[in-house]
């Protein structure tokens, strides 16, 4: 009796597609529910129908940043149509540009590589990132590495003194401290195999598919480890007073009504002088413009996701009257609020 004929990768791909196209066209509560950490506030915006899904067309910077969650192996293609956010995982993500280009964005809107296509790029856990595909057809390849997995006795067996063995032994912690990703470019033949096998194995569902992933992510790991130096690998971790700074960015944007200079002071334990010069050495600006910044950014989301009018919205971010928000958004976005309002739902 003949064999089955396995379907060709371009087949896994696009059953990939469709099934990606499912996922992210359900309802976003439920979206949001099953794969992001919902927090009471989110929960509240979203029984009110309040809650927007921060893409920066709307947040331009890194002050609301959701987080992913995913207890669970799994490959997929990126979407194209995916927006642009600012989000963190609590799992590693290894990116293979199949075809294409994209961009990936770590922190903020300044810092950015540039991904070619037979380039992987390795994210650790809690990194604050965006991913931008702007080629309709770049096929971007995401592989989500669960922690479960990173106790798996392949770590054990990398060599030790090598850069992907730190990193690996390090991606078991959830410290902040260890931000940081590994991009490699122009890799061999051997490892688009192994992304590509474990793609066909986790659609496939074979005999011991996990078994075989497992066993592919490995091979993957020594070839990485092996032919090294063939690749221009680029190792990067983020500072604590970079991490310090997202946490206070987060808190602004959060408390931007009321934040004041000294109350940041005291709740991240810092004397507010340095502080201020900490915010212009990492943000590019002043306290007061990022928390101008921040009431702003508040301010566009509400006007896409309420009725409410500009006087009542100005009331809501920290302002007296509706002045500063009818100058900032024509500033920001070019337009008034009821142009923008407008142009965004449609």
């Amino acid at each position: 009796m003949d064999k089955k004929k396995q379907p060709a990768f371009a087949d896994i791909l696009l059953r990939s597609r469709q099934m990606e196209y499912e996922r992210l066209t359900r309802e976003l509560n439920e979206l949001l529910t099953d794969e992001f950490v919902i927090d009471g506030k989110m929960r509240g915006e979203m029984e009110d129908g309040k809650f927007i899904f921060p893409d920066v067309a709307i947040i331009q910077t890194d002050k609301r940043v959701l987080t992913r969650q995913q207890s669970y192996f799994s490959a997929k293609i990126h979407l194209w149509e995916s927006a642009l956010y600012f989000h963190r995982h609590n799992f590693v993500e290894l990116l293979y540009v199949y075809k294409g280009r994209c961009q990936q964005f770590i922190e903020n809107l300044h810092q950015m590589v540039t991904l070619e296509e037979g380039d992987l790029f390795v994210l650790n856990q809690n990194v604050v990132h965006g991913l931008l595909q702007k080629e309709k057809e770049a096929v971007l390849i995401k592989i989500i590495i669960p922690a479960n997995l990173l106790a798996h006795e392949f770590i054990r067996n990398l060599d030790k003194n090598s850069e992907i063995a730190d990193f690996w032994t390090n991606a078991k912690s959830r410290k902040n401290e260890n931000y940081h990703y590994m991009h490699y470019t122009g890799c061999t033949r051997d490892a688009k195999l192994f992304v590509e096998k474990m793609m066909m194995e986790y659609y496939l569902h074979q005999h011991k598919s996990e078994e075989a992933i497992r066993s592919y992510l490995q091979l993957l790991l020594i070839c990485l480890e092996r032919e090294g130096e063939n690749y221009d690998q680029c190792k990067y971790k983020i500072s604590q007073n970079a991490a310090d700074i997202g946490k206070m960015t987060e808190y602004i944007y959060e408390n931007s009504a009321t934040v004041t200079l000294e109350e940041l002071a005291k709740v991240f334990s810092f004397n507010s002088s340095y502080l201020s010069r900490m915010i212009r050495k990492n943000c590019g600006m002043s306290f007061l413009e990022l928390v101008r910044e921040s009431r702003l950014e508040k301010a566009a989301m509400l006007l896409v996701s309420t009725r409410d009018t500009v006087e009542e919205i100005a009331r809501m971010v920290g302002y007296r009257n509706s002045t500063p928000i009818y100058q900032g958004i024509r500033e920001k976005f070019g337009m008034s609020p009821t142009e923008y309002r407008s142009y965004i739902k449609k």
